[in-house]
């Protein structure tokens, strides 16, 4: 039977390739996006148009890596590569890092649809009780194992997609341009910040781009099906994402939609009623909680393997009967309760995007790593010639270029966090380095011509 799945998979062409991929990017995380870019005013939709293009070069760029050099840990083995253990450990941190906080923003998203049906939960100090029971509750699910929590995966998927498509597609017969354009930038800055801010926020809707990108032994003819299956992925993904958020912004009046809890199901209301409101609602809790246990199990993966390269302590690669890191699901558990007390705000939207650019700014070092290995690696294995090495630098360039406009949108108070973050790295690394050393590790570069 493995024989016939494996042999199954390589047989995966353009159009399967191209639906998984667009599976993968369309997160609930999306849920709350329409209530942040309504803050920003309809000048987000040329941070929209930014972001995807910004996002083809990242995913191209870490397709041609995964085609060059197949390796587990994705982005965080090529940085590993490119620049060495401190690097990759840097990076590890960070990647580790973006997902719990991404996954505390389903919590807040999740909550805030729930607000929907039980509006004591808009007061900061229960929608956080609710958030950190409910969060405990999935972890606790999560540790009977993958398989059990992955059961779950396939329906909230589809809850996900009929709010999201639903709205996306079908909200146009009652979109009114005079509600879209309202507001044209609401940030009280300048028309270049409100854009880069945008930007940062519509990036949220794309972390996980590289999880998309399936190794070559997966597809047939991968150098020419994984790259056109990423675009077409991404651009799916994209008009969807675009389409949802420009029509709530043309259905739901801008003074209401920027305190929603729950866009898509205030969108529903004004569409058909009070009764599709509480639907969409419905549906919307679904898909944010039912997917935070695949999220959690997946978001312990990456200190996993940094604990069995001696990167990060090895409790992280402790497993139970189940095959489930728990005291690593433990250890980020902590991390998250602390976000969700630390970010808790009366305004829900307001909580959710302080965490989505917290977990953007904590995403964009790993990516600028992985951008920056991908001509270091093809110099390394002699492929820095002819038009395809120029053409893939020039992505990195573009993809480079992106990281840092998205970066700059992310605000001081994300850039505070995330450069204290990447500090405290550094001693950090020095345990990391004397464990390599007690292992019988080289540690200094130099230590090798004496």
């Amino acid at each position: 039977m493995d024989h016939i799945n494996k042999n199954a998979v390589k047989k995966m062409g353009l159009v399967a390739l191209t639906l998984v991929t667009a599976s993968n990017m369309m997160g609930s995380g999306v849920f709350m996006l329409p209530t942040n870019l309504a803050n920003v005013g309809y000048i987000s939709i040329y941070g929209w148009g930014i972001t995807i293009c910004g996002v083809i070069a990242l995913a191209l760029v870490f397709a041609k890596n995964s085609l060059i050099t197949p390796r587990d840990g994705g982005i965080v083995a090529y940085a590993s590569d490119a620049f060495g253990p401190f690097i990759g450990f840097q990076t590890t941190i960070c990647y580790w890092i973006s997902a719990w906080v991404g996954n505390v923003a389903l919590l807040v998203a999740g909550v805030g649809y729930l607000s929907y049906f039980f509006p004591i939960l808009k007061d900061p100090v229960f929608s956080s009780i609710a958030a950190i029971i409910i969060l405990w509750a999935f972890i606790a699910f999560s540790s009977l194992g993958a398989r059990v929590a992955g059961r779950s995966q396939s329906f909230t998927a589809c809850c996900m997609l009929v709010v999201v498509l639903g709205i996306g597609f079908i909200g146009w017969f009652w979109f009114k341009p005079a509600l879209f354009t309202q507001v044209y930038n609401g940030t009280k800055g300048s028309d270049t910040s409100a854009i880069f801010y945008a930007a940062s926020l519509a990036l949220w809707g794309f972390l996980g781009v590289e999880s998309a990108v399936v190794s070559s032994g997966q597809v047939d003819n991968p150098e020419s099906t994984v790259p056109k299956a990423t675009v077409l992925g991404l651009l799916i993904a994209a008009i969807c994402y675009v389409s949802s958020c420009t029509v709530i912004m043309g259905l739901v009046p801008h003074k209401e939609l920027v305190n929603s809890a729950a866009p898509f199901a205030d969108a529903a209301r004004y569409m058909f009623g009070p009764v599709a409101g509480e639907i969409v609602s419905t549906l919307s809790i679904i898909a944010c909680f039912g997917s935070i246990s695949g999220w959690l199990i997946l978001q312990s993966e990456a200190p996993k393997a940094g604990a069995k390269q001696g990167l990060f302590p090895s409790f992280f690669a402790d497993v139970n009967k189940n095959d489930v890191p728990i005291k690593g699901l433990i250890v980020s558990g902590i991390l998250m309760t602390v976000v969700l007390l630390t970010t808790a705000s009366p305004d829900l939207a307001k909580q959710f995007q302080i965490i989505i650019l917290m977990s953007v700014f904590a995403s964009l070092l790993p990516y600028m790593y992985a951008l920056i290995s991908l001509p270091i690696i093809m110099v390394a294995k002699s492929l820095n010639k002819g038009f395809s090495f120029v053409f893939y630098c020039t992505l990195a360039v573009i993809g480079i270029a992106y990281c840092l406009f998205a970066l700059f949108g992310s605000g001081e108070s994300a850039m505070f966090w995330g450069v204290l973050m990447m500090l405290l790295s550094i001693p950090l690394y020095a345990l990391v380095a004397a464990k390599r050393k007690k292992a019988g590790d080289e540690i200094l570069y130099s230590s090798q011509d004496e």
